[in-house]
């Protein structure tokens, strides 16, 4: 499947593991200051599900959904999709921010939602990626303070 400028979004396979969990892991240090405003806790809380072992399982899980973004040969972005429709990851490389990767990776999760036959897909959004949701349709419903102290908005899209 393809989508965006010139990115292909394909299933995600396990030789993708390493690459996928790093692009996540960086993507979170690095364009995520607005929520852990570089304080290595809540850094080091964001990051600690963010595992090769859990990428793996994410990818290999029946009813999980991981697609990967590529630009030629580069890894660009991660998005992840539970069978009950909640996006769990969705993460850019940051070299390839506002270049349209969280866009395609977005679109083809709901695609698979659709295709699932699901009515809508929900999420938990940080501030970072607020606006992104909300411009794409998501609405807020519940805003909590999530384990580490970070605001975290639970938001759904009808399909």
């Amino acid at each position: 499947m393809s989508s965006g400028q010139s990115y292909v979004i394909r299933p995600a396979a396990s030789d993708d593991v390493a690459a996928a969990t790093s692009l996540v892991r960086r993507s979170i240090a690095e364009l995520c200051q607005a929520d852990h405003h570089n304080m290595a806790a809540i850094v080091e809380g964001m990051l600690i599900n963010k595992t090769p072992e859990n990428m793996q399982a994410w990818i290999e899980t029946p009813g999980s959904y991981v697609f990967v973004a590529e630009a030629g040969p580069i890894m660009a972005g991660v998005g992840g999709l539970t069978g009950d429709g909640e996006i769990t990851l969705l993460y850019v490389a940051p070299d390839f921010r506002f270049q349209g990767v969280s866009k395609a990776l977005l679109a083809a999760l709901e695609d698979k939602a659709r295709e699932m036959g699901l009515p809508n897909c929900a999420l938990v959004s940080t501030d970072t990626a607020q606006r992104f949701f909300e411009a794409r349709g998501y609405a807020g419903y519940d805003k909590n303070e999530d384990d580490f102290g970070m605001d975290a908005t639970s938001m759904t899209k009808n399909l």
